[in-house]
């Protein structure tokens, strides 16, 4: 990898990330990368779009070893608590002020559920603050402000799927994930 100090393109970033084996890829070296990404702000305002009915989850680039998307969110617009199935994630706010939840497994009552408790809560801003996510981590994200909020988010490997969290009865449901605009594109 270049210095850590410079900046990189959307070409470049995925150049770096083809050269790292999926299989040795740390949370660590996607967060460095990530942290060093440039992106065209015409290039990211190409991919707004709200939606009301949830929050949206716009493509603005699929790889075969990541994908990167720009999910806007209006007030109140909230994830399920979920992990990533094996996924990597880096999350940046671009506009607005964004809320990460952290949980950790407080116990695994029977196979299939799993109680779980709040470790940490933050809010990030557009003042070039990131969320990550390793591969095992459980978490949620939320707009909790007045405001529209815009955020771009990697992972790696690209993000099929999640595992959901139902923190009232502790069941885990794998749930097959869909991007906002995909049936204009099928």
């Amino acid at each position: 990898m270049g210095d850590a100090t410079t900046t990189i393109s959307l070409d470049d970033f995925i150049l770096e990330m083809m050269n790292i084996p999926p299989t040795e890829l740390r949370l660590e070296q996607l967060r460095a990368l990530f942290d060093r990404l440039d992106l065209c702000r015409e290039l990211v305002k190409q991919h707004i779009f709200f939606a009301e009915e949830s929050y949206a989850r716009n493509l603005l680039c699929r790889t075969p070893r990541f994908d990167m998307l720009v999910l806007c969110w209006r007030p109140g617009q909230v994830t399920t608590v979920h992990d990533h199935a094996g996924s990597l994630n880096c999350t940046r706010v671009c506009r607005g002020t964004l809320t990460s939840r952290i949980y950790e497994v407080a116990g695994v009552p029977e196979p299939g559920r799993v109680t779980l408790k709040l470790a940490r809560e933050e809010q990030l801003t557009s003042d070039g603050s990131t969320s990550d996510v390793d591969y095992d981590e459980i978490h949620q994200l939320a707009n909790t402000s007045n405001e529209d909020l815009v955020t771009l988010h990697v992972y790696a490997r690209p993000l099929k799927d999640i595992n959901v969290y139902c923190l009232e009865s502790g069941k885990v449901e794998r749930v097959a994930l869909r991007y906002t605009l995909e049936d204009e594109f099928a």
